[in-house]
């Protein structure tokens, strides 16, 4: 990856590890990053007035030649793509809120970032029954958004599970990306690098903190354009998520549950409140003039999977999709008259194809 002096700049500081509100008022020192790194020692009193210890740091890594060259190949090593604020793959959504992120850290497809996003959250206490019902919902509603959730157990496997079999799917992690939490779900999150994207606001080294868990559900309301709560207590993470996306403007929506049921009395409340009841598809895709609710299941070949994998990530020529599938250029019309027929491709003329879902 080939980073522009500014974007340079915002790694380097963020490599201090710094909380969130010292970070923001060095950042407002100087009228851009690199402005600040290329006149520090003129920045660098006010920068002691909100630690010391930070000026200090700061002050020996720039005498040091080689300090942000290790950090970039530590992270090329590691396969890590850093996107700061003035990187132009750096989400709209997440500018336009209050307190959004200097930088995310990220591994797998960044240009998922583009793309139409929807959140989906749940509480670890989720019942069998609603751990079923939002995969179900996930895999739906990824064929039209990237579906953004976390990786505790409960809830949120269930939507990334549902949505890597759907489509797409963001995971947002409150630690760095060296790490795992909940361990169990380590082959869940290799499958999301793989398939999707994985990012955190927090430099790859950053442990687990109970606090940074709240804190991190602000990056998944602010990045969707909606917010389904499948599950939540009383006092429940997910109503975080929702009250951020409330504030920012998006669609709240969640789950309806009976008296009684304990991971379901956020829910409830929050449909009390400012929440869409949700118990269908129609329910979300109503919203935003999309239909969800189709139940049909597809069945693709191998052939078939791999050439709509290819088409999905965006219009090809044929002689580009046999390069990619590895397949010789005439078993193509079979596989693609298929996929036509199976309405998930559209002909595009001049032996071009592109997919519709």
């Amino acid at each position: 990856m080939a980073y522009t002096r500014e974007q340079k700049a915002e790694i380097w500081l963020d490599s201090f590890g710094l909380d969130y509100a010292i970070k923001r008022k060095i950042y407002r020192l100087a009228t851009t990053a690199y402005g600040l790194v290329s006149e520090f020692f003129k920045y660098k009193p006010a920068v002691a007035e909100y630690s010391e210890e930070a000026a200090s740091r700061m002050e020996a890594s720039l005498q040091d030649g080689a300090y942000l060259n290790k950090i970039l190949d530590t992270y090329a090593k590691k396969r890590i793509e850093c996107i700061g604020m003035s990187a132009p793959q750096y989400p709209e959504e997440l500018r336009q809120m209050p307190d959004p992120p200097f930088m995310l850290y990220c591994r797998g497809d960044v240009g998922l970032l583009g793309k139409r996003k929807f959140a989906i959250v749940g509480s670890r206490h989720t019942t069998a029954p609603v751990m079923k019902r939002t995969q179900e919902f996930a895999r739906a509603i990824a064929r039209s958004f990237v579906i953004v959730t976390g990786l505790a157990d409960g809830g949120d496997t269930a939507a990334l599970t549902g949505a890597l079999e759907g489509g797409k799917a963001i995971v947002v992690l409150a630690y760095g990306l060296d790490h795992v939490y909940p361990g169990c779900n380590r082959a869940l999150l290799k499958r999301a690098e793989q398939s999707g994207l994985v990012i955190s606001e927090y430099a790859p080294h950053e442990p687990p903190a109970k606090y940074r868990f709240p804190w991190r559900n602000r990056i998944l309301a602010g990045l969707s354009e909606g917010v389904l709560v499948v599950s939540g207590g009383e006092k429940s993470g997910t109503r975080i998520t929702a009250e951020r996306a409330y504030e920012y403007g998006k669609d709240v929506f969640a789950f309806p549950y009976e008296p009684g049921v304990p991971s379901g009395v956020g829910c409830n409340a929050l449909i009390k409140e400012y929440a869409k009841l949700t118990d269908n598809l129609v329910d979300i895709g109503d919203a935003f003039g999309i239909n969800l609710s189709e139940t049909e299941e597809i069945v693709l070949t191998g052939a078939e999977r791999a050439v709509f994998e290819i088409l999905r990530e965006g219009e090809a020529h044929v002689t580009e999709i046999a390069q990619k599938s590895g397949m010789k250029p005439y078993e193509l019309p079979i596989v693609l008259t298929a996929l036509e027929m199976k309405k998930l491709i559209v002909n595009c003329g001049g032996n071009r194809w592109a997919a519709v879902r």
